[in-house]
């Protein structure tokens, strides 16, 4: 039997089993984010379906998403607005039913005059009428293309390499070829080295990202920056996720990738896309989305920065923080910069006492993780103005300006809580960090920036809290 005499056979079977006066069979095309119209049977022979409708039809929407049949009565009001159809009828009562092989492959829709829902047990028969459709709509397709050709990728990664400066390049990033890949939203996030990142282009989204400051740790594009790998995540039922801030009026997105460009295992920036469909993304996107960011984090656009004499050898290579170094050869520069008359600047260093024993006893990888893991936690609980900087090997300094003595010293008390109380997870092993702290004040205890930096480290040695 011909494909198109097959589609005909299974909707008039739809239609006899569950009494339809109309049952219309749409194909998805995911180019355009609609469902075109593939085959009809229908009572009035005047009733002409619409020739494609959106993949966020509200009742469409909701059962592409949650894979099931939906089913709408005569005592549902959307019954009455579910216009489908460009002649109007007085149906009552609507099956929705998702078509779906490997991915979405179109949808089902039958209704009937009758003011009567569709029983559990027709579903399941429409079911597997769908499912037999299913796999022929899968048969019409072209033979799937699962990655580009050889000449497309490397077509796009000299493109990115021909880049005349990092903006430039960005704007490429978000301008990968539908031959490559095929998602509705894209957004790049550059971060800085105290862990906070910004959107800087993008396309494809209602609100405006760069609105918002991007966190690791939080959100998914914080989390791929804070652990460094490739995320692919999809949402279930209802549920929204979010990608750049708790702040963020978050889009009904059904499957998100994310990968981190990387330069010497620190983190310049992540890449991200978004699709709404559940099947939208996938393994074999998120593997073409990492070829990219490994292309451009290897570009000649990079190389003065990974060339610059020290530049690297001012960052501590596991948080991407600004290190010791930094501090000795800036000095002058950074006091310039906080210090202002008589405004206070805070010195709180913390030291991780235990942390080789954490390296040794849970290896480098979980101890890399609670690195970054102390840099996200400051980040998020200490107010800004702030600077956070490597300090040493098991230390960290936090400069804290614009905050009173008893601002900070709740601040102090606070942290030292959150390590007291309870272990920290990480990467979902339970950890607990033994930590001491000092803290030095601009201008109480001098002027001088390193002496300031020295005497906070002094104290993190002290049992008792010195009384300025």
């Amino acid at each position: 039997m011909a494909i198109s005499n097959i589609f005909s056979h299974l909707i008039e079977l739809t239609a006899n089993v569950t009494n339809a006066y109309t049952t219309v069979l749409y194909s998805a095309n995911p180019d355009k984010k609609t469902f075109r119209l593939r085959d009809h049977f229908s009572l009035n022979p005047n009733l002409v379906p619409k020739e494609e409708i959106p993949f966020d039809h509200s009742s469409i929407h909701k059962s592409i998403t949650s894979k099931k049949p939906v089913v709408i009565d005569h005592f549902d009001p959307e019954a009455a607005e579910f216009k489908i159809f460009n002649k109007t009828e007085s149906l009552k009562s609507f099956l929705i039913v998702p078509i779906i092989h490997d991915s979405v492959e179109g949808v089902l829709v039958t209704a009937t005059k009758d003011a009567y829902s569709f029983s559990p047990k027709l579903q399941k028969i429409v079911g597997g009428f769908a499912d037999q459709m299913a796999w022929h709509l899968f048969q019409e397709k072209p033979s799937p293309n699962q990655t580009p050709t050889i000449r497309e990728m490397n077509a796009y990664l000299r493109f990115l390499a021909e880049s005349a400066d990092q903006t430039a390049m960005t704007k490429r990033l978000v301008e990968i070829p539908a031959s490559i890949l095929v998602c509705d939203s894209v957004a790049v996030v550059w971060f800085s080295g105290n862990g906070q990142g910004k959107v800087q282009e993008h396309r494809g989204f209602q609100e405006d990202p760069s609105l918002y400051t991007v966190i690791q740790g939080a959100g998914i594009i914080g989390a791929c920056a804070q652990s460094r790998t490739p995320i692919i995540s999809k949402a279930f039922d209802n549920n929204l996720m979010t990608l750049f801030s708790e702040k963020e009026k978050t889009e009904p997105f059904k499957s998100v990738a994310a990968v981190p460009i990387l330069q010497n295992n620190r983190v310049l920036g992540v890449l991200v896309c978004a699709s709404l469909m559940p099947d939208g993304l996938s393994q074999p996107e998120l593997d073409i989305l990492s070829m990219i960011a490994a292309a451009a984090a290897t570009s000649p656009v990079f190389a003065e920065r990974k060339s610059a004499p020290g530049s690297d050898k001012n960052r501590d290579s596991i948080t991407g923080v600004y290190n010791h170094r930094f501090l000795i050869h800036r000095q002058q520069a950074i006091s310039e910069k906080i210090f202002d008359g008589n405004l206070p600047v805070f010195f709180l260093t913390v030291q991780l006492t235990n942390l080789p024993a954490i390296y040794e006893t849970h290896g480098v990888q979980l101890g890399d993780a609670l690195l970054r893991g102390m840099v996200s936690l400051f980040t998020k609980r200490i107010p800004s103005p702030k600077n956070i900087f490597k300090y040493s090997d098991n230390s960290f300094l936090i400069m804290i300006l614009k905050r009173d003595r008893e601002e900070v010293d709740s601040l102090e008390s606070h942290l030292k809580d959150i390590f007291d109380n309870k272990p920290l997870s990480v990467n979902g092993t339970s950890l607990r960090v033994k930590t001491e702290w000092g803290l030095s004040s601009y201008p109480d205890e001098g002027e001088n920036l390193l002496d300031l930096i020295s005497l906070s480290w002094a104290r993190t040695s002290q049992q008792v809290k010195v009384t300025l």
